[in-house]
């Protein structure tokens, strides 16, 4: 298994390789520490993958003949913004796979740490905020998720 995360960290590295986030700054560390945040190991390589295929030519053909699993590249897929929709109805897709949702959160909240920022704009404001929505949609999802799941049998029947 872990091959896979290995193999997930070398094609992040090869398609981010001389990418710079918006502030000059290498993109595969945004990539890298999504992937730390990750809690379980299919996290941590869909973490690494979540941008290679928008950000590439890499098709989710290749990364299956790579060996990533079912779960990994429907997450992906999933994840993976269309150019033709909106980021309303990108999020609406998202939302609909619990791993997915549970590395953009992810993504989110590292493109959101002002840490990583030296000088905010009216247009990083307005992305921000539109960021900040989503993330809140989506944990508002986990944890009504996680309270279903901690219910026990009994008292879902009554």
């Amino acid at each position: 298994m872990d091959h896979l995360l290995e193999s997930a960290i070398r094609i992040a590295a090869k398609v981010h390789k001389g990418q710079t986030d918006r502030f000059g700054k290498p993109y595969i560390l945004h990539v890298m520490r999504v992937m730390m945040r990750g809690q379980e190991f299919d996290e941590q390589v869909l973490g690494a993958l979540h941008d290679v295929l928008e950000r590439s030519e890499l098709t989710m053909s290749e990364l299956e003949k790579k060996g990533f699993p079912p779960r990994v590249l429907k997450a992906l897929d999933a994840i993976t913004r269309r150019a033709d929709e909106t980021y309303e109805q990108y999020i609406d897709r998202v939302v609909e796979d619990s791993l997915a949702i549970r590395v953009k959160i992810n993504d989110l909240a590292d493109k959101m740490d002002l840490l990583h920022v030296e000088q905010l704009d009216p247009a990083d404001l307005k992305r921000y905020n539109k960021q900040l929505a989503a993330y809140h949609r989506m944990k508002k999802l986990v944890q009504m998720a996680k309270a279903r799941m901690s219910v026990p049998v009994e008292s879902k029947r009554a």
